[in-house]
């Protein structure tokens, strides 16, 4: 079991170090004997996934032999580049690359990366580092990332889940990650630090990652999602609501804050903007329930995606919290995750 500490509603942490228009989906029609209908989770779990490439976080220095600094880096790596293959080999992790560039024996190097979204090759030679006593680039780089989050659905009729309702972006670059694979892992809340004006509270736990719940496929502005086995998020499924059908007023939260059991927690929807407002701020939500408030002070880092109900209806999840205002914050309506899914 590894301690881990959730930064951003999914917060990614390093193993190394993060949070964060509508589009309508009708895959059904409208009359209620067609309704899709799926299972309102609201489970805590870990989030761990693997970068498509390697991530470029930042170029820097290497002391070389001769006591002169250089920037093998500088002008070629740039921020938020995925290096894809080194002479012409795939790498599977950092620990691949960096045996790579440890045998180059100062030779230069071919690269693989991709830069906004197009791929392209340039040529590395790194310089032997007497701090280190081996080669090195002079760059900072990462292959996976990790975090708590709260799994909104599953849908027991082709064994799908959608997480979050916001994307998991990187907190060096600030940019959505593109992922090679990832996974939903078994977690325990062992902390929760209450929300307070100006600072976002967070849950703490720890996360066993031998423990695979489901396979993560997708990270959208919306969500993360993937396929899992139909005996992981069981439950009772309930009819989704359309984005006309949700409206202001009472609603209720999911999530298992308290012994591991998911709970009802009541909450306001108090305005919807599905077209002016933000993909994944369709909806501004206010915590209501005193039980919630007096357990986390509102919305805290690790509830996003925690799913919304209202009037028996799956309407959609938690995204974010206002800083300034922790028992207010924001949801996505399903409609929007089901689009992204």
């Amino acid at each position: 079991m590894q301690r881990i500490k959730s930064k951003i509603f999914f917060s990614v942490f390093p193993l190394a170090a993060i949070l964060i228009p509508t589009l309508l989906w009708l895959p059904q029609t409208a009359q209620a004997s067609e309704r899709r209908e799926l299972v309102p989770v609201g489970q805590t779990v870990g989030v761990t996934m693997d970068t498509k490439g390697l991530l470029v976080l930042g170029t820097g220095f290497v002391s070389g032999e001769d006591n002169e600094t250089y920037e093998p880096s500088k002008g070629v790596l740039k921020i938020g580049d995925l290096i894809l293959e080194a002479d012409g080999k795939s790498l599977e992790n950092k620990e691949a690359f960096l045996e790579a560039v440890e045998n180059s024996d100062g030779k230069t190097m071919k690269l693989l990366l991709e830069r906004d979204g197009k791929e392209k090759e340039v040529k590395i030679t790194p310089v032997f580092s007497t701090a280190d006593n081996a080669f090195k680039i002079g760059a900072w780089i990462r292959d996976s990332i990790q975090g708590i989050g709260t799994v909104t659905y599953y849908d027991p009729k082709n064994g799908t889940f959608g997480a979050l309702g916001h994307g998991v972006y990187d907190v060096d670059t600030d940019e959505l990650m593109e992922i090679r694979e990832g996974s939903l892992v078994d977690s325990d809340l062992t902390e929760i630090v209450k929300g307070q004006k100006g600072a976002a509270g967070e849950l703490m736990g720890k996360v066993n990652m031998e423990e695979k719940l489901a396979h993560i496929e997708k990270n959208t502005e919306v969500g993360i999602y993937g396929t899992t086995e139909e005996t992981v998020f069981e439950g009772e499924a309930l009819p989704i609501a359309t984005a006309d059908e949700v409206k202001k007023g009472e609603a209720v939260l999911l999530s298992d804050l308290e012994g591991g059991k998911v709970k009802e927690y009541s909450l306001e929807i108090e305005s919807i903007d599905p077209n002016g407002g933000k993909r994944n701020k369709d909806m501004t939500i206010r915590i209501t329930d005193e039980r919630l408030l007096n357990l986390t002070g509102g919305i805290v880092q690790g509830m996003s995606g925690s799913p919304i109900l209202q009037d028996g209806k799956l309407v959609g999840a938690v995204t974010h919290v206002m800083l300034n205002e922790p028992a207010k914050g924001y949801g996505t309506f399903i409609e929007t995750m089901l689009a992204a899914a």
